[in-house]
């Protein structure tokens, strides 16, 4: 029975001896072959041609033209927002009148006439925020001309090359969902650059 243990003894030792032959290697060692296969391997990255920096056309490829779609999208998005400005926009529990920006008098309701259209035009930054927006008189200057001002400049739009881009549009502050862009809703026409 010893001489089994003896023998598994041995084999074990001559298994896990095995051949090392350069034995311990030292720290110092070490690094040098980790600095010598770091060097290989940058001269690899400069000789290659599959290494090709390819970074400055990154970003260009990501910007595009003015993309109609997608501006029509979120401006319209914004204008249903805009929309609701006169039912939100309160002066203790009156509601505020869209067309004089002022309360009316006793609890009537806001007037509804001809003009409960807000005339907004929008330029665009390359980057797709909203640079200058300008809202038309009576509503230039009274809350709801100011929360329509809030609800179309938070419009991000995505980035694009070109001319900076205006877009002109209604916003029907009556409540009936007819707000869109100026002359009517636009043609699935190719994109428009500028």
């Amino acid at each position: 029975m010893q001489q089994r243990y003896l023998g598994l003894f041995a084999l074990v030792l001559v298994a896990c001896g095995g051949s090392n032959e350069g034995g311990v290697k030292t720290p110092d060692q070490i690094l040098a072959e980790q600095e010598a296969l770091g060097e290989e391997q940058l001269n690899k990255q400069r000789n290659g041609k599959d290494y090709a920096d390819s970074s400055d056309t990154t970003d260009e490829e990501r910007k595009r033209e003015w993309d109609t779609k997608q501006a029509d999208l979120e401006l319209h998005r914004a204008a249903h927002s805009a929309e609701t400005c006169p039912d939100s926009v309160v002066l203790g529990d009156a509601n505020i009148d869209p067309k004089t920006g002022k309360p009316p008098k006793g609890s009537k309701a806001p007037v509804k006439g001809k003009d409960t259209k807000a005339h907004v035009s929008l330029l665009f930054a390359n980057d797709g925020h909203v640079k200058t927006l300008t809202v038309s008189p009576p509503y230039d200057e009274n809350n709801v001309g100011k929360c329509v001002q809030r609800a179309l400049n938070a419009v991000i739009v995505p980035a694009y090359v070109g001319a900076e881009h205006t877009e002109e549009w209604e916003i029907d502050l009556t409540g009936g969902k007819k707000s869109g862009p100026v002359g009517g809703p636009k043609d699935d026409a190719p994109k428009a650059g500028g």
